[in-house]
């Protein structure tokens, strides 16, 4: 894993240690991601962003900070060599609060590069195609979790580098029926991966009566993060070794994704019923639900369609299913055609609203809560 800082007057590699320049651009933090820096004049640099693999979609991830001596504005290219931007640049001073670049310091030209303009200071900005989250922040919101729930932390796992996988486990031994939960297969897909699921995930074990009753009835599997190597390194969708994570549920072909078969197995010999599960994700197109192509006629208890109208049903949600073959090596189709239940792959959109993300991952718990507890087939 690559992290560099720059302190640019030419397109260097410079030690952290030595003393700035001007301007300096730094990724040397989890999550990081610049690969070089070029000035062009005082006020204007290009950085240059590349895929750790290929091939890969567009979703060009990049998140570094930039300070200077002096006040100054500055003009600065995002390069993704043959990719095209994609995600709205976001701002923060501490990698806690974030906001989207104004659009009239944004420009796009007709090669699919972006410009921003900012105003630099010997603070440091960050700027990142999403909202930071590292595993740092999930662990730290996985322990605040754990000390007001009776949730089990189970490490499941390791990936390529070694890193901990954990399932956070809502375990009753006197329940059978269960749901499974997974989120961050592919690192820059923070508004559902994150936001989204944390808040779909905090309504299912929170003091709401619906969610209360839910828990009596069904064990709640849960693993935030799947892929920790490919988010701390900044890759734009692979883990360590260069695979797509949900291109990986027939092969399984990596530790992340064996990692999750021999943990939901092992939960199937403890005579537990995996009934439900979710995988959630980001689109520049979302929202969205990818549900299989045939579930309305092929699965037994329909549980989606009733979902779906139990959403709308009292709410200005409208909900988007889009169906995809069951044959595609997806994490939700795994769940279809080994457990013979039904499941979704979850997408948000790059550029929704935050607040509008999290109640709307609140809503459809909720009514998916309603939705399997009034179904008597389960």
């Amino acid at each position: 894993m690559k992290k560099v800082c720059f302190f640019v007057l030419v397109c260097c590699f410079f030690s952290c240690s030595q003393k700035k320049s001007e301007v300096s651009f730094d990724s040397s933090f989890l999550s990081g991601k610049l690969d070089s820096v070029v000035k062009h004049t005082d006020n204007f640099y290009e950085v240059f962003i590349y895929p750790a693999f290929e091939p890969v979609n567009q979703s060009p991830w990049f998140a570094f900070s930039v300070a200077s001596e002096t006040k100054k504005q500055l003009t600065i290219k995002l390069n993704y060599g043959k990719y095209k931007h994609r995600y709205v640049p976001k701002i923060s001073t501490d990698k806690k609060h974030w906001k989207p670049i104004n659009s009239t310091n944004l420009y796009i030209d007709s090669l699919g590069n972006a410009t921003i303009t900012i105003i630099s200071t010997p603070q440091k900005m960050f700027i990142a195609a999403q909202e930071i989250e590292s595993t740092t922040d999930t662990y730290a919101w996985i322990d605040e979790i754990l000390k007001e729930k009776s949730i089990k932390r189970t490490v499941i796992g390791k990936t390529v580098l070694k890193k901990d996988i954990y399932a956070l486990e809502h375990d009753n031994d006197t329940v059978k029926k269960s749901i499974v939960l997974i989120a961050r297969q592919h690192p820059p897909e923070i508004p559902g991966g994150s936001i989204g699921f944390k808040a779909f995930y905090l309504f299912l074990i929170s003091n709401d009566k619906l969610a209360l009753a839910f828990r009596k009835k069904f064990n709640i599997y849960t693993i935030p993060l799947l892929n920790p190597d490919g988010v701390d390194a900044g890759n734009w969708r692979h883990n360590a070794n260069g695979v797509d994570l949900n291109r990986d549920w027939i092969d399984f072909s990596q530790p992340e994704t064996i990692a999750v078969k021999n943990f939901i197995n092992n939960k199937i010999t403890e005579g537990k019923s995996i009934n439900f599960a979710i995988d959630f994700h980001t689109s520049y197109s979302g929202p969205y639900m990818l549900v299989l192509d045939s579930v309305k006629n092929s699965t037994k208890n329909k549980i989606i369609p009733k979902w779906i109208e139990n959403i709308q049903k009292e709410s200005d949600f409208i909900v988007e299913a889009r169906p995809r073959s069951q044959e595609l090596p997806y994490c939700y189709n795994y769940f279809i055609n080994t457990f013979n239940c039904e499941a979704i792959t979850y997408e948000e959109g790059d550029e929704i609203d935050r607040d509008l993300i999290k109640q709307r991952a609140q809503w459809y718990a909720k009514n998916l809560i309603k939705t399997l507890l009034n179904d008597k087939e389960i």
